[in-house]
C-alpha cells in the first residue's frame, strides 16, 4: 500500500482584480460541487428531519419577502383609501410575523442540532481513522499538518452543519425575492438597484475567491508553524543547549511574519469590500429616494410603494453585507473538505466490541514467508526475506543497529504495510486479521514507555473494563510494583503523566510488563526493553519477564548477551538478512564469538 501523504494544496500565484469575473473560472474553485457532495454520507440519516427544517426555512424566507408588499397595500387601501377592514390586515400581517418567528426559530433549532451531532460523528471518523493507518503515514506526515486537519479542519466545517448555511441560501432568496417585488412597485428603481447590484456582486465573489485563495497560504503557514512550535516544545533541552537556538527562532518568527502579511492582506482586502459597500448602499438610497419622490410627484407611484421601495433596498444591502461574511466561510469550509477527504474518504464504519468468532485467540506458530519490505521506493531493507518464531518458544534477535530488528517488530504488529510477502500465525494471515484481534493478542514492550494523562488503573487495562482491580493489584505484585503504587495519592486512581511519572526509569519498565500481563497476549513483541536499565535492574527484570514468556509465542530483540538466555532460538540479522540460526536450552548463557 502506497502510504498517503499529505500534501498542502498548491499556492498558485493570484492577482487579485476586484471587478473581473475572474471568479468563473471552473479551475478556481477547485472542485467545490464534488467537495459538497463529500457530505452527504454524513448527512443522509439526518435527511428526513432536515427536510422539515428546509421547509420552515422556505415558509420564514418568504414571509420576510413578501411582508414589505403587504405593508405597501395596507397603507394604500387601508389607512389612506379606507377601502379595507384595518384590523382584519393587522391580524394577517400579525400572524404572518408571528408564523415567521416561530419558523425561524425552529428550523436554525433543527438544523444545529443535527449540525452539532453531524460535527461529532465527524471528528471522531477523522480521530478513528488516524488510529487505524500505519507508522509510515506519521512517518510521511508531521503532527502539525495533523493537528490542523483534526482541529482547525473539522471547526471549520461545523458551517455547513449549522444555521449558517441557510442563512446564505435565505439572504440570496431575500435579494432575489426584493428586485422581483420592486419590479411590481416601481421598474425603474428595480433596474436602479440592478444597476448598483451587479458590479457589488461581482466584487463580492472576487473577495470571496482572493480570501479562498489567501486562507489556504494562511492555512498552510500555520500547519508549518503548528509543527515548528511542536518541534520546538519537544527539543527545548536541545535547543537551550545549542548555538543555533537563535537561528531556530529566527524561523519562527519568519513563519510569524509571513502568516501576519497574508492576515493583513485579508483584512484590507475585506475593509475594501465593507467601505464600498457602505458607499454603494447609501448612494443607491439616495437614488431610489430621489426617484420615488419625482414619480410620487406624477403620480406613477403611490405613497405605500414609496415605503416599500425604500424597504426592499434595505432587504438588498443588509443581507447583501452578510452574505458576503457566511459566504466566506462556507469557502473555508469547502477548503477544509479538500483536506478531509484525504484522511476520510468516507464514514467509518466500527464496532465498540468484537465478534464472539473474533475474540477467539490465534494459535500456531508466527512465520514471515517472503516478505518484501521498504521504507523508501528504492532501497529494500528486506527482500525475499523468511523466518519462523515457533508456538509458545522465546526466539531472540540480535544484530548490528540497522540490520532491521526493530523493523520486523514493527511489521509483526502490524504498523507498515508489506511490499510483498506475508506475515502468518498458525492458519491464517495477519493481513486479513482484524486490528481489534490483533491488538488484543499481540503484546508489546519497548524500551519506550508511553502512558497516557490519565489514572493508573486506566494506563494499565487500557480502558477494558472487565479487569478487576484485583487483577491489576496481583500483577503489580508479580512485578514488584504493589507497594509503590499504593503510595501513590488515589492508589489506582492517580492520575500520572508522562513528564511526571514518579518512577525510576526500571519501575517504568515493569509497569510496561505489567500493562502485558494484564493483556493475556498470547504473542509478546520485546523491543530491547532492557536498554536504558542498568546490569542490578535488568537482572530484577528479566526475573520478572521468563514468568511471563511460558507459554506465549516471544520475540525477544536483544543488544544483552545476558538477555539471551531466556531465549530458546537465536536469530542473527545482518542487513536485513538472516546471518545464522541456532537453538539453545532455556537458561543457557551464551558467548560473543556464538552471535558473529
Amino acid at each position: 500500500m502506497t502510504p498517503i501523504e499529505l500534501k498542502e494544496q498548491e499556492d498558485r500565484k493570484y492577482h487579485w482584480r476586484p471587478f473581473s469575473f475572474q471568479f468563473l473560472k471552473a479551475t478556481e474553485w477547485d472542485g467545490a460541487l464534488t467537495d459538497t457532495r463529500w457530505l452527504w454520507p454524513w448527512v443522509k440519516p439526518h435527511r428526513l428531519i432536515l427536510s422539515l427544517a428546509l421547509v420552515l426555512f422556505a415558509v420564514a424566507t418568504l414571509i420576510a419577502v413578501a411582508v414589505p408588499r403587504l405593508v405597501a397595500k395596507i397603507v394604500d387601501d387601508v389607512l389612506v383609501a379606507r377601502t379595507h377592514s384595518f384590523y382584519l390586515w393587522l391580524g394577517i400581517l400579525a400572524g404572518l410575523m408571528l408564523l415567521k418567528v416561530i419558523a425561524d426559530l425552529t428550523y436554525k433549532w433543527i438544523v444545529t442540532k443535527i449540525g452539532q451531532g453531524i460535527i461529532r460523528r465527524l471528528r471522531s471518523d477523522v480521530f478513528f481513522k488516524l488510529g487505524e493507518f500505519p507508522l509510515v503515514f506519521f512517518d510521511t506526515n508531521s503532527s502539525g499538518r495533523l493537528i490542523s486537519r483534526c482541529v482547525n479542519d473539522v471547526s471549520n466545517l461545523s458551517s455547513f452543519f449549522t444555521a449558517s448555511f441557510f442563512t446564505v441560501i435565505s439572504d440570496i432568496t431575500l435579494i432575489l425575492g426584493a428586485v422581483l417585488f420592486m419590479f411590481t412597485l416601481s421598474w425603474k428603481a428595480a433596474v436602479l438597484v440592478l444597476l448598483t447590484l451587479t458590479p457589488m456582486a461581482i466584487f463580492m465573489l472576487n473577495v470571496s475567491q482572493a480570501q479562498m485563495r489567501w486562507g489556504r497560504v494562511a492555512r498552510n503557514i500555520l500547519s508549518r508553524l503548528s509543527t515548528h512550535t511542536g518541534d520546538t516544545m519537544n527539543n527545548l533541552a536541545v535547543l537551550h543547549s545549542q548555538p543555533y537556538a537563535e537561528k531556530w527562532a529566527r524561523r519562527h518568527e519568519r513563519l510569524q511574519r509571513q502568516y501576519s502579511t497574508v492576515l493583513v492582506r485579508n483584512i484590507l482586502t475585506w475593509g475594501s469590500f465593507s467601505s464600498l459597500h457602505v458607499l454603494v448602499m447609501g448612494t443607491t438610497y439616495a437614488l431610489v429616494i430621489a426617484l420615488g419622490v419625482h414619480q410620487l410627484k406624477h403620480g406613477e407611484i403611490t405613497i405605500g410603494k414609496l415605503i416599500a421601495s425604500f424597504t426592499y433596498v434595505g432587504l438588498i444591502y443588509g443581507p447583501f453585507f452578510e452574505i458576503s461574511e457566511k459566504f466566506n466561510v462556507l469557502v473555508t469550509a469547502l477548503g477544509s473538505v479538500k483536506r478531509l477527504r484525504t484522511i476520510v474518504p468516507s464514514p467509518v464504519e466500527r464496532s465498540s466490541v468484537l465478534e464472539a468468532g473474533e475474540a477467539l485467540p490465534l494459535t500456531g506458530p508466527v512465520r514471515l514467508e517472503h516478505i518484501t519490505f521498504s521504507y523508501r521506493p528504492n532501497t529494500e531493507l528486506f527482500k525475499d526475506f523468511s523466518l519462523e518464531l515457533p508456538e509458545g518458544e522465546v526466539t531472540a534477535l540480535v544484530g548490528r543497529t540497522g540490520s532491521g530488528k526493530t523493523s520486523l517488530a514493527h511489521l509483526l504488529l502490524g504498523l507498515y504495510p508489506l511490499k510483498s510477502g506475508r506475515i502468518t500465525w498458525g492458519d491464517e494471515d495477519l493481513a486479513d486479521v482484524s486490528p481489534e484481534r490483533r491488538a488484543r493478542w499481540i503484546g508489546h514492550v519497548s524500551q519506550d514507555l508511553f502512558v497516557f494523562t490519565d489514572s493508573v488503573r486506566e494506563n494499565l487495562r487500557l480502558w477494558r473494563e472487565s479487569v478487576s482491580d484485583a487483577e491489576i493489584w496481583q500483577c503489580l505484585a508479580l512485578v514488584g510494583l504493589e507497594h509503590k503504587v499504593r503510595r501513590f495519592p488515589g492508589g489506582l486512581d492517580h492520575i500520572i503523566k508522562p513528564e511526571t511519572l514518579p518512577l525510576s526509569q526500571g519501575e517504568k519498565q515493569l509497569l510496561l510488563l505489567c500493562r502485558a500481563l494484564l493483556q493475556d497476549s498470547k504473542l509478546l513483541v520485546f523491543d530491547e526493553a532492557t536498554a536504558s536499565l542498568d546490569q542490578l535492574t535488568e537482572e530484577e527484570w528479566l526475573g520478572h519477564v521468563g514468568k511471563l514468556f511460558q507459554g506465549r509465542t516471544t520475540l525477544f530483540i536483544a543488544h544483552r548477551l545476558e538477555t539471551l538466555r531466556l531465549a530458546t532460538n537465536i536469530v542473527v540479522l545482518e542487513n536485513g538478512r538472516v546471518k545464522k540460526s541456532f537453538k539453545k536450552e532455556a537458561g543457557v548463557s551464551i558467548g560473543f564469538e556464538d552471535v558473529h
